[in-house]
């Protein structure tokens, strides 16, 4: 949600605290999309870009092999995409020795 909403909402972890004392809102949605598909947000967005265009599958991969969901993951995945994947293929590509 953060990605698609170019910050404007922030991504939360899977779960709720109650508070007593103020109302809690909460959207609940499900997002599985193809892998291939193209994760950014609206072309109308009049505020630069804070996140490079990616697709699910890429972040499928850096959760899966290096970095578990939290708070930051979304920078960190932005940090990772800017030289990770390319090294990834590059190392997957290079012939043993």
């Amino acid at each position: 949600m953060q990605a698609l909403s170019n910050g404007r909402y922030k991504s939360c972890l899977h779960r709720a605290v109650v508070n007593q004392r103020q109302e809690r809102r909460s959207l609940a949605f499900f997002l599985c999309p193809r892998e291939d598909r193209v994760v950014r947000p609206p072309a109308s967005s009049a505020t630069p870009r804070q996140y490079p265009d990616f697709t699910w599958a890429d972040l499928m991969r850096f959760t899966q092999r290096h970095y578990r969901a939290d708070t930051r993951t979304l920078d960190a995945f932005t940090r990772w995409l800017s030289h990770g994947p390319a090294q990834e293929a590059e190392a997957a590509a290079a012939p043993c020795t």
